[in-house]
C-alpha cells in the first residue's frame, strides 16, 4: 500500500510544515516547494496524485500563473487553491485555471481532506468503491484508490494477491491490509484489464504471479504467502488450455 503523493506550494514556512505535518499524519507523502519554479520543477520531474496550490507567492499570483502552465502543457494533474484571497478578481482570475476546489485560509481539516478526496475522484472519474477498513475508493489503470478513515490510500494493483467475491463486494486480499470494493467480480475484472489476474472459481480472481504451485487434481492453488484458493473445474480447463503445462 502506497501513499498518496501529495505537492504543496506554500511560501510561509511555518504554514508549509503545519500542513505538511496534518497531511502526512492522514496517510499523505507531502512534497514542499516554496516557490512555482520549485513546484514546476518537481512536477516535471515526479508523480503527483494532487496538488495544493497558494495564490499569492511571495507577492505574486504565482499559484494561478502555474496552474496556467500546467493546463497548457496539459499536464493533468488534480489541484486545488488554499488561499487567504478572498477578493472576487483574483477568484474569477483562479477559476480560470479549472481548480476542482478554491478553499480560504485558515482551513478547516476536516473540510480541506474530504476536499482532496473529492479532487482525487473527480479525475479520475471513479467513486463507487469502499475499502474494508475504510470506506471508499476509486479505480486508476494501476492503482485502487481507497479511502482509510478520512485519508486516502493508494494500493499497487500488482500488489493485490487474490480477489474473493463476498455477497454484493469483492474482497481485495493484499499482504498490506484488505480492502473491500462495491463491485462486482466481472466488473473489476473488466476494469483492471490485466492479463494477470485470472478468475479461477465463481468466487476468485487471483494474480498468477503471486502463483506458488497449483494442485490441479485437488482443485487448489497455493500462493506464496501460503494461502489456498479453491480452483473450480470449470476455471482449471480453460487455464490449462490457455496455458502450457510440463510434466
Amino acid at each position: 500500500m502506497k501513499k498518496l503523493q501529495l505537492l504543496l506550494l506554500e511560501d510561509l514556512e511555518e504554514e508549509a510544515l503545519e500542513l505538511s505535518s496534518f497531511l502526512e499524519d492522514n496517510d499523505y507523502e507531502v512534497s514542499l516547494a516554496k516557490n512555482a519554479v520549485e513546484a514546476e520543477k518537481l512536477i516535471r520531474n515526479r508523480f503527483f496524485d494532487v496538488i495544493i496550490l497558494d495564490i499569492m507567492i511571495n507577492g505574486k499570483p504565482d499559484g494561478i500563473s502555474l496552474a496556467h502552465r500546467l493546463n497548457k502543457e496539459g499536464i493533468n494533474v488534480p489541484f486545488l487553491f488554499l488561499t487567504s484571497m478572498q477578493g472576487r478578481e483574483i477568484f474569477d482570475e483562479a477559476k480560470l485555471t479549472n481548480p476542482l476546489v478554491y478553499l480560504l485560509k485558515p482551513y478547516n481539516k476536516l473540510e480541506l481532506l474530504f476536499s482532496l478526496e473529492l479532487a482525487i475522484e473527480s479525475c479520475y472519474q471513479q467513486s463507487n468503491s469502499i475499502s474494508l477498513t475504510s470506506d471508499n475508493g476509486v479505480l486508476s489503470p494501476a492503482f485502487l484508490f481507497i479511502k482509510k478513515k478520512r485519508s486516502v490510500v493508494k494500493v499497487d494493483v500488482a500488489a493485490i494477491n487474490y480477489v474473493e467475491v463476498k455477497e454484493k463486494y469483492c474482497s481485495l486480499i493484499c499482504d498490506s491490509g484488505n480492502y473491500l470494493i462495491k463491485l462486482s467480480l466481472t466488473k473489476l475484472k473488466d476494469m483492471l484489464s490485466n492479463p494477470d489476474f485470472r478468475q479461477v472459481h465463481r468466487n476468485y480472481l487471483v494474480n498468477v504471479k503471486k502463483i506458488k504451485e497449483i494442485y490441479f487434481e485437488d482443485n487448489l492453488i497455493v500462493l506464496d504467502n501460503e494461502e489456498k484458493i479453491l480452483f473450480s473445474e470449470r476455471y482449471k480447463t480453460a487455464f490449462i488450455k490457455e496455458n502450457t503445462i510440463f510434466r
